[in-house]
């Protein structure tokens, strides 16, 4: 009797039925998986909520520009019976820092001239007036430039807070009394020779308030011109009628110069603070601000105010 096959039962006769079980089941593992995650990016998946979402932000983004844009509107007719002629009769001095937009400046200056004010000069700040580097090189300078009965504060650390004292000394008086003008050429002349400071002119006329305008959002880097710029601004609030330190939106947060101001209760006692510039209702809170400060209410307005 002849003995049975043995072929069918040798592993090599298995393996093309497994090979293809196996590329079946792959297949058909693929499909299952693939057809998941296609479904997540689906009108029915997670792209529609997301496009949902982006929808909305794009609506309240509109409302959010919408009422902006009636806000300053109210804010520009109503600016002038909200301001009437406080500042009749009273000379500013413009300060501008680093970052501070020229069409800011502009806007701030006819809101000071629609208060019945002047414009009696403007500084420009450099850059170097905030580089560590520079800072004790900056406090040489201010202590040699003080005019012969000027003394700058020794209790100021700071060297941008001595600069901006001894800037109010020289440009800023209180009441209808001119600042005196001995040593205030050469006090000017040696900050602007030495690098820190810039202006038109052989000198800056005195005046009796002043307006600091900055820029806004100050990065971590950064984070030391923006206190220096806080400083210098409280330092020079010391003097005059009255001071304002004007920024952007953003100036109020993180690393900002109006956050030194706000975060110090004895300083912004002094120092009135508006974080807002770049819209027409921070321009004209500037200017009244600056009327309240004449009077001695000194307040801080903008978005960053709580």
């Amino acid at each position: 009797m002849p003995r049975p096959s043995r072929r069918l039962r040798t592993p090599g006769a298995r393996r093309p039925a497994l090979f293809w079980a196996a590329i079946l089941l792959a297949l058909a593992v693929g499909l299952a998986l693939g057809g998941g995650v296609l479904a997540r990016f689906t009108t029915d998946g997670d792209l529609k909520d997301l496009r949902g979402q982006v929808e909305d932000l794009e609506k309240r983004n509109g409302e959010l520009t919408e009422r902006a844009r009636a806000a300053d509107g109210f804010a520009d007719a109503a600016a002038p019976a909200t301001l009437g002629r406080g500042l009749a009769g009273i000379p500013v001095l413009l300060v501008v820092a680093p970052g501070a937009d020229k069409g800011d400046v502009e806007r701030i200056s006819r809101r000071v001239t629609q208060a019945g004010g002047t414009v009696a000069g403007d500084l420009t700040l450099t850059a170097a007036l905030y580089d560590d580097a520079q800072s004790e090189r900056l406090r040489g300078v201010v202590d040699n430039a003080a005019p012969v009965g000027t003394t700058v504060d020794a209790s100021l650390v700071d060297p941008r807070a001595r600069a901006g004292d001894l800037l109010g000394s020289v440009l800023l008086s209180e009441g209808r009394v001119d600042p005196p003008s001995t040593g205030r050429t050469d006090a000017l002349a040696a900050l602007k020779q030495a690098g820190f400071l810039g202006y038109d002119g052989p000198t800056v006329p005195g005046a009796r308030a002043a307006i600091v305008v900055t820029g806004g959002t100050v990065s971590a880097e950064q984070a030391g011109q923006g206190q220096g710029i806080g400083r210098l601004a409280a330092g020079l609030s010391r003097h005059g009628d009255g001071s304002v330190l004007a920024g952007r939106s953003g100036s109020a947060q993180g690393a900002g110069p109006i956050v030194v101001v706000r975060q110090d209760r004895e300083l912004g006692a002094k120092l009135a603070t508006v974080d807002d510039v770049d819209t027409t209702v921070g321009q004209v809170s500037t200017a009244l601000a600056l009327v309240q400060a004449t009077r001695g209410d000194v307040r801080a307005y903008g978005s960053g105010v709580r």
